[in-house]
């Protein structure tokens, strides 16, 4: 059976290129437009691993929904790789020290745009320090 992977992004282009290039390697993938979406399918269906941008309907918005993910028993082990285009900005170390003083809750962060081998990656070593955990 594959992995499941949630992508939680409100820009359908990069949710269908990164659809593209995980079913390719054998990811099943499915999507939420915002963090309320991902709260629905999550409960669902836990995914692997969730793909998660950071700036959807609040500037925050994907932190506040990893912060809430880390902290419930049934989906703290849910491994985040958090998307950005954040880092392309002169001031994103001086942006994300005023999101908050707690440890990140994610797992790994990736600059948008993706590089596809990049991504693959990416999950397959979130996924291995997992299961090896």
């Amino acid at each position: 059976m594959a992995q499941e992977i949630l992508v939680v992004d409100d820009d359908p282009d990069l949710v269908e290129a990164v659809r593209i290039t995980l079913e390719a390697e054998g990811y099943d993938v499915t999507a939420a437009r915002d963090g309320s979406e991902a709260r629905t399918r999550i409960a669902q269906q836990a995914p692997a691993l969730i793909l998660l941008d950071v700036m959807m309907a609040t500037d925050t918005e994907g932190f506040d929904l990893a912060y809430e993910l880390q902290n419930s028993e049934e989906t703290k082990e849910i491994p985040i790789v958090m998307l950005t285009a954040m880092s392309q900005s002169k001031d994103y170390v001086e942006t994300f020290q005023y999101i908050t003083d707690r440890p990140w809750p994610v797992d790994m962060f990736l600059e948008k745009p993706i590089a596809p081998k990049k991504l693959v990656e990416t999950i397959r070593k979130v996924l291995a320090q997992r299961t090896r955990s």
